[in-house]
């Protein structure tokens, strides 16, 4: 459910309200080798009928302009689908010791679509401009259990292109992201329990 605070038929203040079917299907499994080894893996499709807001004479109303325009009600665009999952590995090299190797991967054409939107750049999305509809990432990390109650850990994050360059493509006027880079990340972490 989306809740807008917008205006009702007459123009005064009201709360429009989308409410929106929309489907999570998926699954997930784990392996257990022996003692020390544990695959993982999920997968999960999903399908929104992507509702827009509308003003009262029935434009679309962009995102970023939410507060310069009032909306009344919603109408169906183009359906946003995607889908994705991971599958890791676990190893317990000692029992003071874990070691872990994940791969991420979403396909998500809209998320793509969105990240190229300019006049003001889209923003809130987790990736600044998806360079390829499909995001994958590789997560390799270590835990070390240092003291009963205390535990160390290190994780590098090798993460998709995105690209920061929005031109529009001569042949089709669409726009286009350019020059991508990655924004790899690494992680390290005490943690302790009292």
């Amino acid at each position: 459910m989306q809740r807008l605070l917008g205006a009702g038929a007459d123009g005064t203040a009201a709360t429009v309200t989308a409410r929106e079917p929309f489907y999570r299907v998926g699954g997930n499994m784990t392996f257990n080798y022996r003692c020390c080894l544990q695959f993982n893996a999920l997968y999960m499709f999903g399908h929104d009928m992507n509702l827009l807001p509308i003003d009262a004479n029935g434009n679309l109303i962009a995102l970023q302009n939410l507060t310069t325009s009032v909306p009344v009600g919603f109408i169906r665009s183009t359906p946003a689908t995607f889908s994705g999952g991971f599958v890791d590995a676990e190893w317990l090299a000692y029992p003071w010791m874990y070691v872990m190797i994940r791969y991420d991967a979403v396909n998500s054409t809209s998320d793509r679509i969105n990240g190229l939107q300019t006049n003001p750049s889209f923003t809130g999305a987790p990736f600044n401009a998806p360079f390829a509809s499909t995001r994958n990432r590789i997560t390799p990390g270590v835990q070390f259990l240092i003291h009963a109650n205390i535990k160390a850990s290190f994780e590098y994050q090798f993460r998709p292109s995105q690209a920061v360059v929005i031109a529009t493509n001569p042949l089709t006027g669409l726009p286009v992201a350019l020059n991508p880079f990655h924004t790899n990340t690494a992680v390290a972490g005490l943690e302790w329990v009292y």
